[in-house]
C-alpha cells in the first residue's frame, strides 16, 4: 500500500474510484439514475483542474488507485480547511487506506470541516473515528430531485 500525494497523470485513475464508489456507497440514497449517469470523462476533466492545485491524494495497491482524498482552504467562513471527498474502493475497503488516506491529507491542518450525508452512518462513524464531531450546521443538497440532509462535522475545534 502506498499513499501519496496526486499527480497530474492521476486524474483518470481518480475519476473512475470517485464514480465507483458513489455508484456504490449512495445507491438506494441519491436517485439511481444521477449515479447511472456519473461520466468518468466529467469526473477526469474535473480532477484534471484539481490536482494541479495540490490538496489530492491517492492510495495505490499494487500500483493501481484504489482510493483518494481532497482536502483545501475551506468555503466555509468559519473553518480554515475543509475535507472535501475521501473514497476508496469497495474492493479495497477494510484494509485501512481510507485512515492513511486521512492521516496524509489532514496531516499538520487544525480546524476542518466536512459536510456528510445524515443517511450515511458508515462514513459517519469512520470521521468519529477520526475525531471529527458533528457541530450543529445541517443543509439539504439536492441531487437529481432527491432532497438529501447533510450534517457539518469539525475537526480541531471545541463542538
Amino acid at each position: 500500500m502506498t499513499v501519496r500525494l496526486a499527480v497530474f497523470d492521476d486524474a483518470p485513475a481518480v475519476a473512475a474510484v470517485h464514480v465507483q464508489t458513489w455508484q456504490s456507497a449512495y445507491r438506494g440514497l441519491v436517485p439511481d439514475a444521477e449515479l447511472d449517469n456519473l461520466s468518468v470523462a466529467d469526473r477526469t476533466a474535473m480532477w484534471k483542474r484539481a490536482i494541479p492545485r495540490g490538496g489530492v491524494w491517492v492510495a495505490e495497491l499494487d500500483g493501481t488507485v484504489v482510493g483518494f482524498a481532497a482536502v483545501g482552504p475551506s468555503d466555509e467562513p468559519d473553518a480554515a480547511f475543509k475535507l472535501y471527498a475521501i473514497y476508496v474502493l469497495p474492493s479495497a475497503s477494510g484494509r485501512g487506506l481510507g485512515f492513511e488516506l486521512a492521516l496524509a491529507s489532514l496531516e499538520g491542518r487544525q480546524d476542518v470541516a466536512l459536510w456528510v450525508f445524515e443517511e450515511n452512518p458508515r462514513a459517519r462513524r469512520f470521521y468519529e473515528r477520526l475525531g471529527f464531531r458533528a457541530d450543529g450546521p445541517v443543509k439539504t443538497e439536492t441531487i437529481g430531485g432527491a432532497g438529501l440532509k447533510e450534517i457539518r462535522y469539525r475537526l480541531g475545534v471545541a463542538s
